[in-house]
């Protein structure tokens, strides 16, 4: 009978101790397909070039949800136009990546990384005289970084489907840090 009791005891203690734990937190999709690339490739530099494929993936994710969000919350007709040349053209590069992703078998995130879901709630609780600039403040930043990211692979990459799709890309990517450094510094004067 004693014994029957511990073990009672402790098992309602690990029951209790594993439900304080609490729910765990869904694990960010970018995080998920990294894991997964991991797996699936057997060299470091197929690993690279799929890493560099997700990433990408989930900043298009992010950069369309940007550009949608100022599409409705800005005011400014110079922001909207710019918005919707990034949804256009952020898409038809989501949907290349997705398409080269699914010819070489990378596993690639459903959405956004967890960071940029924070900015995109940051940037819809601005007030409508302050998001013009912000948005236009991240978007710079996140294009130097994309940019810098793309140039870093084209000079490390092998797989030259990848190179000439990064050549193909950069271009654009420059003119939409053009224009968004152009915008920004007119909501400055």
């Amino acid at each position: 009978m004693k014994r029957t009791t511990l073990h009672f005891f402790a098992i309602l203690t690990l029951g209790i101790a594993l439900t304080g734990c609490g729910p765990k937190k869904e694990a960010d999709s970018s995080e998920t397909a990294k894991a997964e690339n991991e797996e699936k490739f057997d060299t470091k530099a197929s690993e690279k070039d799929a890493d560099f494929v997700a990433n990408a993936v989930a900043g298009n994710y992010a950069e369309i949800k940007m550009a949608e969000l100022a599409k409705t919350r800005s005011a400014n007709t110079e922001v909207q136009a710019l918005a919707a040349m990034l949804v256009d053209d952020h898409t038809k590069v989501l949907t290349e990546l997705k398409e080269f992703a699914t010819q070489r078998g990378i596993s690639i995130p459903l959405e956004e990384k967890d960071d940029a879901k924070e900015k995109v709630n940051d940037l819809s609780k601005q007030d409508a005289k302050d998001f013009d600039k912000q948005w236009c403040k991240t978007l710079v930043e996140k294009h130097e970084k994309t940019i810098q990211d793309f140039e870093s692979t084209y000079d490390k990459t092998e797989d030259t489907t990848l190179k000439e799709w990064i050549n193909q890309t950069l271009p654009s990517l420059k003119t939409h840090l053009d224009k968004l450094n152009t915008c920004e510094k007119n909501l400055k004067s």
